[in-house]
């Protein structure tokens, strides 16, 4: 069994050219808390919950040290390993405390043992690891167990979730303390781990993206291996994956799991749609229940780690079934659009670039996979000083355009909410963005400044007074894109990655750049140049061009396809569209690719397994061979595009 953080000190002879030093994560605040409890200056229950692989059961022993340290008798009970119902329960409390009476009850030998232990004035803690395996017995536990104990216990309930909104509504709420136990920041990974190179250290914190359980893995694999190749990465998301799914106790939910992989949000229709059937209320209801499951201001997401170790672990155990999932997620996404192209929000659109970021990251000029190491947020007050290098960059490098290149006041007047920050999984700021609306309330500005009034001023009467009347942005000015390091290509790449989501709506968007290596971009992404609209705002011998992107009168759709193309994906069909299946016969074909049998196949799809005999004879009749094995291999040799 792989060690865990604190354990990594145990291990003899680590490798001699490791690069890695044992790690240790400071539970001070935590240690804290429960030291108030053991000499009573707090409340008596504490709910402690967070991720798997968060360091749960490993904090749990260290309060069971320091109770033994102090003479405080320490009673655990892992639910993993008992049935969830009352007897078990107590049978495993009991075995804790001493022999069992054969004339008393369990529950009543329990009491007899506290109150022995209270006349003594020694209180003691009941401590339950892993007590989402012990949701049925919630109800027994607050109104049945805990109303028979004495005052002076203390009673630990340690799990993936925190207590239910039914212990906030009861007598115990105001005696509840929580501790969330999250991933590690960057700050304390980078404090906890010495490394001689920083590729190495990157690579640890963006598989892990913090989590201890997987950060231990890692950890290990690469002081016994003597290095992290993607092989050990892979067995460490299969093992995240694994530990993650214990709580999943119904198989028939674990097709749905796979799904939501697809894309960054969960909805039940798209679930559906991917695996073209129904899927009940109860079932929903269910899967968003999972811990691994995170609520959203729009819908429901998948925890970061946990999404891209099963979405790894689903490549590679069923990479058909993967790519026929991926095409159908990403035909409804496009499918969506259309059907709402009147309302297509950002959210939609960056939905969309999620699903084709596989293919981009294989595509120029996306030809990097670290543009998933960064993200892109609005920036804040406290940015000013992020962001003032970039302006004193521009500044220096744009000496004779007077006016041409931004300043505070100017930023202050657009807008910090349009002054896009791009930064790296440590929170470093690595680029920046401005993106000006295009509005009745900015066209004046847009009319008379440097860079932008050339093609704001040569509008035609029709669309300045589209503009006039607009209220809301129909369109996007990019006034500024920039990377710290311009000799980091991968930086620009993840710039424009995340930023194309934000300004790509049914609008028209605007750009002007002297750079040619800007300029060459925009043209790859289907930008038209407006001669008339260039201008020397940043020098009098540096000729600007200004390009117009015109996704106006439902464009957008049309546009997403052609940018799918340019990376060579086609969004007309699935790998199974172009054999004459019916929809039944594309359901049975699925289901045989991922490798279930006829009695399977049968009872997912309610019929018998005579009728599924049928389905596959015609099946074979049609592609003319003779088995499943030929079948997987035909559809495995016509990837999606």
């Amino acid at each position: 069994m792989t060690p865990m953080l604190e354990d990594l000190t145990n291990i003899p002879n680590l490798n001699k050219d490791s690069k890695f030093s044992p790690i240790t994560i400071s539970r001070e605040n935590e240690m804290n808390t429960f030291h108030r409890l053991l000499i009573g200056e707090s409340s008596g229950i504490l709910s402690i919950y967070g991720h798997s692989g968060t360091g749960k059961s490993e904090l749990l022993m260290h309060y069971r040290l320091k109770a033994r340290d102090k003479g405080v008798p320490f009673y655990l009970v892992n639910a993993q390993f008992t049935k969830a119902d009352p007897s078990s329960f107590l049978q495993a409390l009991l075995e804790q405390m001493g022999p069992p009476s054969p004339s008393v009850s369990p529950l009543e030998a329990i009491r007899m043992h506290m109150q022995h232990l209270e006349k003594k004035g020694i209180h003691f803690v009941i401590a339950i690891d892993s007590y989402e395996h012990y949701e049925k017995l919630d109800e027994w536990f607050r109104q049945s167990f805990l109303p028979s104990l004495p005052s002076s216990i203390i009673f630990i309930f340690c799990g993936r979730n925190p207590l239910n909104t039914y212990w906030k509504s009861s007598i115990w709420h105001p005696f509840i303390q929580t501790i969330e136990l999250q991933a590690l920041t960057y700050e304390q990974f980078n404090a906890t781990i010495e490394t001689s190179t920083e590729a190495q250290l990157k690579k640890i914190w963006h598989c892990s993206k913090g989590n201890p359980f997987a950060i231990s893995h890692l950890i290990y694999s690469s002081n016994k291996e003597g290095k992290l190749d993607d092989r050990l990465v892979q067995a460490t998301y299969q093992n995240i994956v694994r530990e993650w799914l214990r709580e999943v106790t119904n198989d028939r939910m674990l097709p749905y799991i796979e799904a939501a992989s697809f894309g960054v949000q969960i909805h039940q229709e798209k679930i559906e749609a991917i695996l073209t059937n129904t899927l009940s209320r109860k079932e929903f209801e269910q899967l968003i229940s999972y811990s691994f499951v995170e609520e959203t201001e729009t819908g429901w997401k998948l925890h970061p780690l946990f999404h891209h170790a099963l979405k790894m672990d689903l490549i590679k155990r069923k990479p058909t079934y993967y790519h026929e999932l991926w095409k159908r997620a990403l035909m409804y996404c496009r499918t969506y659009m259309e059907q709402h192209d009147h309302v297509i929000k950002t959210n939609d659109i960056n939905e969309f670039f999620y699903l084709l970021k596989e293919r981009m990251v294989q595509s120029s000029p996306f030809n990097n996979e670290n543009i998933s190491m960064y993200s892109m947020a609005s920036a804040h007050a406290e940015d000013w000083t992020e962001i003032q290098p970039f302006l004193m960059k521009d500044k220096e490098y744009f000496r004779e355009g007077e006016n041409s290149y931004l300043s505070l006041e100017a930023l202050k007047e657009i807008g910090l909410r349009y002054v896009k920050l791009l930064r790296n999984e440590a929170g470093k700021v690595r680029g920046m963005a401005v993106m000006i609306p295009i509005q009745s309330s900015t066209l004046e500005l847009l009319k008379t400044n440097p860079v932008t009034k050339s093609y704001f001023y040569n509008l035609s009467s029709f669309e300045e007074k589209r503009v006039r009347k607009a209220k809301l942005p129909c369109g996007w000015v990019i006034r500024y894109l920039n990377i710290i390091d311009k000799n980091k290509k991968e930086e620009l790449y993840a710039l424009l990655y995340h930023l194309l989501p934000l300004v790509l709506t049914e609008g028209i968007l605007v750009a002007s750049t002297p750079v040619a290596y800007y300029q060459s971009l925009l043209e790859r992404f289907r930008f038209k140049e407006i001669p008339e609209a260039s201008h020397n705002d940043y020098g009098s011998h540096i000729r600007s061009k200004t390009y117009e992107l015109d996704l106006k009168n439902n464009r957008l759709p049309q546009y997403l396809d052609t940018f799918a193309q340019a990376i060579g994906v086609t969004l007309n069909s699935t790998p199974l569209d172009r054999f004459q299946f019916t929809p039944r016969e594309k359901e049975v074909a699925t289901l045989v690719i991922q490798g279930k049998s006829n009695a399977t196949i049968a009872n997912e799809l309610s019929l018998t397994e005579i009728t599924v005999k049928k389905h596959l004879t015609r099946i074979y009749a049609k592609l003319d061979i003779k088995n499943r094995t030929e079948l997987t291999k035909i559809i495995l040799g016509g990837r999606v595009n």
